[in-house]
């Protein structure tokens, strides 16, 4: 099973690669090359499996499947092809499918430290963080350096809420990757979350050091600079350039204009935000900095206005009403 990364399932956007170099747009011969191969050999399950993973590979995971469970169904005692499955289904958003395909592996080769890993995200991914920790933690005792592994164990504690052990398996994904910026990104993530801001700082920084194409970690560090009102220009270039990297939901955009706002360019902060708000109707992070900012500036009707649409828009807690309107 060499030459095959996980996939990352982090809070946030960092770029992942589950089929060893494909993506969608690829050269397409690469499936006509493994459908001739299979056409000529039939029978043959390295064939088959070649041709399934050309079609993993465009992100045509239906019918990689199909021929994944045509090496399965010739040989029920294939690892590859069960671990294959569970992949698949999971790229296909059905991480129980994933849990059923990984234990028919496990049961090949119980020490499989990668399939131990997909069998965690597959049962993060269906809801169960807390049940995923151990699968994580049992795959990095069988190999310490499976990266994926780790950073997913940050993921996991991060879901739960177990700031502390979060911050530590931060720090061992660090010492395993140290050129990795997923990593210190990671890390950064755990500890601003356990309020160390100066060290979440520090890995921000050498996140965005090691990959300065990572909008994330450009648009986090910024969030953290607006909160402790300092280095204010700095964080609106950095949000800025985040924004150029990822507009995404309107976060960064609505960031850019609160660090205006902090450095005192009041007027243009407020309306950057709400240009956020408005663009983005649905991101009640961003209806909330618009209220807050709003209230500051002494509109306090207009920032009423804005933390009614957060509150309506925003997520509802099970059992509570949605607001009227």
């Amino acid at each position: 099973m060499t030459g095959r990364k996980g996939l990352l399932i982090l809070l946030v956007a960092i770029p992942s690669i589950l089929w060893g170099g494909g993506c969608r747009g690829g050269d397409v011969s690469a499936i006509d090359t493994a459908r001739r191969e299979a056409r000529a050999h039939p029978d043959s399950a390295e064939a088959l499996t070649g041709l399934g993973t050309a079609y993993a590979a465009e992100e045509r995971y239906n019918e990689a499947f199909v021929h994944f469970r045509r090496v399965w169904e010739s040989n029920p005692n294939s690892f590859e092809a069960a671990y294959q499955l569970a992949s698949v289904s999971l790229r296909l958003n059905d991480p129980h499918e994933g849990v059923n395909w990984c234990d028919r592996a496990l049961a090949i080769d119980p020490k499989s430290a990668e399939a131990l890993e997909l069998k965690g995200r597959c049962t993060m991914t269906s809801g169960s963080p807390r049940e995923a920790i151990p699968l994580f933690e049992k795959a990095l005792r069988l190999d310490p350096k499976l990266a994926v592994a780790q950073l997913n164990l940050v993921s996991a504690y991060k879901v739960i809420r177990d700031t502390k052990a979060a911050a530590q398996a931060g720090a061992r994904a660090v010492k395993i990757l140290p050129a990795e910026a997923s990593a210190h990104f990671a890390y950064a993530d755990a500890l601003e979350m356990s309020g160390q801001d100066d060290e979440a700082e520090e890995h921000y920084r050498q996140a965005i050091k090691l990959d300065p194409d990572m909008a994330p970690a450009k648009l986090r560090l910024a969030q953290l600079l607006n909160r402790h009102n300092k280095k204010l220009q700095e964080a609106h270039r950095l949000v800025k350039e985040a924004h150029k990297l990822d507009p995404g939901d309107g976060t960064a955009e609505a960031t850019a204009g609160w660090a205006l706002f902090l450095m005192g360019e009041e007027h243009e902060g407020l309306k950057t935000i709400q240009n956020a708000a408005r663009a983005h109707p649905y991101n009640h992070r961003t209806w909330l900095l618009l209220a807050t900012a709003l209230q500051r500036a002494g509109h306090e009707e207009q920032a009423q206005a804005a933390a009614a649409i957060a509150v309506r828009v925003g997520p509802k807690l099970e059992g509570q009403p949605r607001p009227p309107g």
